[in-house]
């Protein structure tokens, strides 16, 4: 039996097993990694880039599963609430010099940003930046803005893939996210992938034209995620996205969502407002850390 240990799952079969259980009974604070997972169990190990998705279960000191981590390189890890001696464990286990863990990017829970900087700091010497900081919403109860902008709100079809892929990039300039080299995920692909699964959502104003996208995430384990959320600037200041947003709460919560959340950027007041404006209320805080220079594996590491 595992005891305070990390363990890597073998494959996707065996973390659905051992961590997907564990996550899905708390679907609003796990949603990243359990819809960064299921697209792992519906395209493949290779949804996100060429390499290999790495997966790790946290056994406690009761041997039973008590956290987990995903990663789908070449993008950044994404770790679940965990014990602190867990997250502490984590930091340690990413500068072993014989597990692989190269990434330079960890998501983590505020509760555990104290004990896992803190162990990375002892042993590298160097502080992890905090990139971003996001906060997650949950739909309390849905307020439709009223009055509400002229159009009405439409599935997004194969021939929104261009202006969709536009929008996405504009949005991820602004919010200034940048694919890491080696990834499968760009514009183009996301909006033909998103829009043929039916998870893009346009908003026409009164002549048809499109002026907001209003994307989510599969429901999983009861929970629908809402984003991206953009807007052109040209077509700011009418209510678009307010309006998109509520149509997507709709949506998911006619198709049986139980749940329906949202990220917001901490530093952005102006969607912070919106959201609690539409009946959105605060769950809880994660942040995006850059992980500092660390010494070459195995060479002087600092052992407490």
């Amino acid at each position: 039996m595992y005891q305070d240990t990390w363990i890597f799952a073998r494959d996707i079969a065996e973390f659905d097993e051992t961590a997907i259980p564990l996550l899905s009974a708390d679907p609003a604070a796990n949603t990243l990694l359990l819809t960064t997972f299921a697209r792992l169990r519906r395209h493949g190990s290779h949804a996100f880039g060429e390499a290999d998705p790495q997966l790790a279960v946290w056994f406690g000191g009761d041997g039973r599963p008590g956290g987990a981590v995903v990663r789908t390189p070449p993008f950044g890890y994404l770790l679940s609430h965990v014990p602190a001696e867990a997250a502490e464990a984590f930091a340690e286990l990413m500068l072993a010099a014989d597990t692989g863990l190269d990434g330079r990017e960890v998501n983590l829970p505020d509760t555990v940003l104290e004990p896992f900087v803190a162990a990375w700091t002892a042993r590298t010497g160097n502080q992890p930046r905090a990139a971003e900081r996001q906060r997650l919403y949950r739909l309390e109860r849905l307020v439709a803005p009223d009055p509400a902008p002229a159009g009405r709100i439409r599935p997004a079809d194969s021939g929104d893939v261009p202006l969709v892929a536009r929008f996405l990039e504009e949005f991820w300039a602004e919010v200034d996210y940048t694919q890491p080299p080696g990834s499968l995920v760009n514009p183009q692909r996301v909006a033909q992938a998103r829009i043929e699964e039916g998870l893009f959502r346009v908003w026409c104003d009164g002549a048809d034209r499109v002026v907001s996208l209003a994307g989510h995430a599969p429901i999983v384990a009861g929970a629908g995620r809402i984003g991206p959320v953009y807007t052109p600037k040209d077509a700011r200041g009418q209510g678009y996205a307010g309006a998109a947003t509520a149509a997507v709460c709709r949506a998911l919560l006619d198709d049986g969502a139980e749940e329906v959340l949202l990220f917001t950027d901490l530093a952005n007041p102006t969607s912070n407002a919106l959201y609690q404006r539409l009946g959105f209320r605060p769950v809880g805080d994660r942040i995006r850390l850059e992980l500092a220079d660390r010494p070459a594996p195995g060479c002087g590491l600092i052992r407490r």
